[in-house]
C-alpha cells in the first residue's frame, strides 16, 4: 500500500491508502528518532511514499528517513491551477499551501456539485471557499489557537495559555479561562463570520466543513451546522496520489 504523508507547521499526519480507503491514520510532533520515524518505522513497508508539505525546512530529513529506512524516495504534490475536480482563481496559483489544496480536493470528491466552505484549523487557521462548480473562489487565514496564546504570552507573560481540554464560556472567572474563552470564542466567532461572508458567494447550500488538530477544541462553539473530517487532507492526497 502507499504511504500518504501531510508535513505541516507543527505536527505530520500520515495514513495508508489502497486506492482511495484509508487506514492505520497517525500523527506526530517533529522530534527526531523519537517522534514520527520511531512510529512509521513499525508501520511496515509502502510500495509509495506520497507526499505534501507546508514545512520545507523537514523535507530534506523526511526524505533522508524515507531512503534510509525504505530505499523510496517521497513524491511531493503541491497545488496546481487545475486538477483533481479543482480549479483555483489563487494568484499564483501554485503558491497556495499544499495542504489547502489537497483539503479541496478531498472534499471535492466527498461533495462533488455542492458549494463548501472548508476550514482547516492548524497553526494557522485557513477558510477556503469552493464552488458548486470545483472552482476554488479564495479564503481567509488567521492565527490558530495554539500561536494566538503563544504570541499572547509573548507580549503579556501574565496571561497564561488556557488548558487544551477546557470548556470555555463568555464570562471567565481567573485569567487562563478568560484567555481561554477569548482565544476559542473569538476563533468560532471568526470561522462564522468569515463563513457567512463566503455564503454571500457561493450562493446557497454551503456546507462548512472542518478539519486540522484543533478542529475538536473549536467545533462545540460553533453555532451553525458542520460536519468534521479529521483526514481530509490525507484523503485529498489519496485522489492526488498516482
Amino acid at each position: 500500500m502507499r504511504l500518504l504523508c501531510d508535513l505541516g507547521h507543527t505536527r505530520i499526519k500520515w495514513a495508508w491508502a489502497d486506492g482511495r480507503a484509508l487506514s492505520g491514520c497517525g500523527s506526530a510532533v517533529y522530534a527526531g528518532s523519537s517522534g514520527y520515524a520511531a512510529k512509521l518505522s513499525a508501520s511496515g513497508v509502502p510500495s509509495a511514499v506520497i507526499a505534501i508539505s507546508v514545512a520545507r525546512e523537514r523535507n530534506e530529513a523526511f526524505a533522508r528517513f524515507c531512503k534510509e529506512r525504505w530505499g523510496i524516495a517521497p513524491l511531493w504534490r503541491g497545488s496546481l491551477p487545475e486538477g483533481f475536480g479543482v480549479s483555483s482563481l489563487y494568484e499564483p496559483a501554485e503558491s497556495l499551501g499544499a495542504d489547502r489544496f489537497a483539503a479541496l480536493v478531498g472534499v471535492r470528491a466527498r461533495h462533488p456539485g455542492r458549494p463548501v466552505c472548508v476550514v482547516d484549523c492548524g497553526t494557522a487557521i485557513t477558510v477556503d471557499a469552493l464552488d458548486a462548480g470545483g472552482v476554488f473562489r479564495g479564503g481567509a487565514i488567521l492565527p490558530g489557537i495554539t500561536v494566538a496564546a503563544r504570541a499572547l504570552l509573548e507580549v503579556a507573560p501574565i496571561l497564561a495559555a488556557p488548558a487544551g481540554d477546557a470548556s470555555y464560556g463568555p464570562c471567565g472567572r481567573s485569567t487562563r479561562d478568560g484567555v481561554g474563552a477569548g482565544l476559542v470564542l473569538g476563533a468560532a466567532g471568526a470561522i462564522e463570520r468569515i463563513f457567512r461572508d463566503q455564503e454571500t458567494v457561493l450562493g446557497a447550500g454551503v456546507l462548512l466543513t472542518l478539519t486540522g488538530g484543533d478542529a475538536s477544541r473549536i467545533s462545540p462553539y460553533l453555532t451553525c451546522p458542520h460536519e468534521r473530517l479529521p483526514h481530509l487532507t490525507l484523503e485529498g492526497l489519496a485522489v492526488m496520489a498516482p
